[in-house]
């Protein structure tokens, strides 16, 4: 089948309807539109997506249908960002677009928006694997999350998300605004409130020199960019002085120097008192701005998906890592964790006739097995119980809320409890997706008997299928007796869903 060239995509966001056309092989956008609409104002007032509003993204994604159509194109993909789904009646007014315009609406998480984000940055930002070896903080500003994603020595560490979008800023704090007289003062403790509780989580030997900031609320910086230029790269004492002019700025002057709409002047000073307070907290010396929103990553990543290589750019890598850091943060023992990945690739590598899953069941296995003991960390005794909880509170970038799910699963039952017994608890998924839970549930809970003693005894397997069993045969440095123990119980799971009984031997004389 030949691979997709031109391809449409459309995000709902908090402000704007965007719908882009892009060239998946060039990477080239043929057109782009912008829509406003008001759902940012609804969720975050009032809670719920008025009925207004409602025919206005209508008319806008109607719109995008036509554009579409002058292309010979349907939309291939339709998004919603977290601030849409965040409201009450989400779900109803997915239903009614769906009803008026046949447009299927996929939520997107934090953790989805933060990889599309970073895969914008490394594409469309020049010298962008260049910029990231040294303390970098890429800054997505959208109207009602703020996304902080930290690199060094050009590897993703981690990224935060905090509810201090300007658009929620000035919702939340219009009161304030209106009856206190040191209106900055009490904006600028709030967004430090927020801003420290993320340094706090930084290792102590990180600093950043750069930030790259991007994001559909930083319309202030737009005109500082060179024309037909995605990006420029200024300094912390010019974007320190835009801050201090700014904070004695008029609406008008904005309006008419900066070209700010009316309606979103509220937003400029939230905006540019957070990019002062990061400056002055981090110490940042250069700040890249760019003209870098989700759709353009949205767009990458369709590209990705579709064949296109994008340099050294691996976002399964970034999913590992941010998988490694959160096992990191709750003092998973690094040994333990790392055979225990081992040997799970391995067995489903070796097992995928009997398997039959591909490239995202064995991301989700690899992630499962990277902090399917974060549970520990509150207690040992069923720790299992506590690493499904954690696990489906926590980040990590790149998963589907749905994927999170299921390695939340897959880590709760790895140890002695199985899916069997409370299936009630998948309803909400799929019969396939229920049942991957269990294939990959059943060759984790191999991989973790294979170092039951915590002490590395095995350092390698050979797995081979003879119909009714799985031979598993290990190289070991000496006796694994509580290994085999552990594997002939742990295994009872992996007959019942596999049909074929899992079978330790030792190399040799083991």
């Amino acid at each position: 089948m030949a691979k997709k060239v031109d391809y449409g995509v459309i995000v709902i966001g908090a402000q704007s309807v965007y719908c882009s056309i892009i060239n998946l092989k060039t990477l080239q956008e043929l057109e782009r539109v912008e829509y406003e609409v008001s759902i940012g104002d609804d969720v975050f007032a009032r809670h719920e997506i008025q009925i207004e509003t409602v025919d206005t993204v209508i008319e806008a994604l109607t719109a995008c249908q036509r554009l579409l159509k002058d292309y010979g194109l349907k939309p291939d993909r339709v998004v919603a960002t977290n601030a849409f789904h965040e409201a009450a009646n989400a779900e109803y007014v997915r239903n009614q677009i769906y009803v008026r315009t046949g447009l299927e609406i996929e939520w997107i998480n934090p953790s989805q928006e933060a990889l599309y984000r970073n895969q914008a940055a490394a594409v469309y930002l020049p010298k962008f694997n260049e910029i990231v070896k040294d303390g970098t903080l890429l800054l997505d500003v959208s109207s009602g999350n703020v996304e902080l994603t930290a690199y060094t020595g050009g590897q993703f560490i981690f990224s935060r998300n905090l509810k201090i979008g300007p658009l929620r800023i000035e919702e939340v704090m219009q009161d304030v605004k209106r009856l206190a007289p040191n209106y900055i003062e009490i904006l600028r403790d709030y967004i430090d409130s927020q801003i420290n509780e993320f340094k706090r989580m930084l290792p102590d030997s990180l600093k950043f020199d750069n930030i790259i900031l991007m994001g559909s609320s930083i319309s202030i910086f737009e005109n500082a960019i060179p024309n037909k230029k995605m990006a420029t790269k200024v300094t912390g004492t010019r974007v320190k002085g835009l801050y201090e002019e700014i904070l004695h700025a008029s609406d008008q002057y904005l309006i008419e120097h900066y070209h700010v709409s009316a309606d979103k002047v509220p937003q400029v000073l939230p905006t540019v008192v957070m990019l002062n307070e990061l400056l002055e907290l981090l110490k940042v010396k250069t700040v890249y701005l760019s003209q870098l929103k989700l759709i353009d990553g949205v767009a990458v990543n369709a590209a990705v998906q579709n064949g296109k290589k994008i340099g050294s750019w691996d976002s399964d890598a970034e999913t590992i890592r941010s998988a490694v850091n959160l096992s990191n943060r709750y003092h998973v023992d690094p040994k333990h964790r790392d055979s225990t990945v081992k040997f799970a690739l391995t067995l489903f590598d070796r097992l995928k006739k009997i398997h039959g899953l591909g490239k995202k069941e064995r991301l989700l296995l690899h992630i499962a097995a990277l902090v399917n003991d974060v549970g520990s960390y509150v207690d040992n005794h069923n720790h299992y119980f506590h690493s499904d909880y954690i696990i489906r509170a926590s980040k990590i970038v790149g998963l589907s809320s749905t994927a999170q799910l299921m390695v939340a699963a897959i880590a709760r039952y790895h140890s002695t409890d199985t899916p069997s017994a409370e299936l009630d608890r998948f309803d909400q998924l799929p019969i396939d997706k229920r049942m991957t839970i269990a294939k990959l549930t059943a060759i984790l809970r191999l991989a973790d008997a294979l170092d039951a003693s915590r002490q590395q005894k095995i350092t390698k397997i050979s797995v081979s299928v003879r119909d009714p069993q799985v031979i598993v045969t290990a190289t070991a440095k000496e006796n694994f007796e509580l290994e085999k123990w552990t594997f002939q119980r742990k295994g009872k799971f992996f007959e019942e869903v596999y049909g074929l009984q899992p079978i330790l031997k030792g190399k040799g004389r083991l």
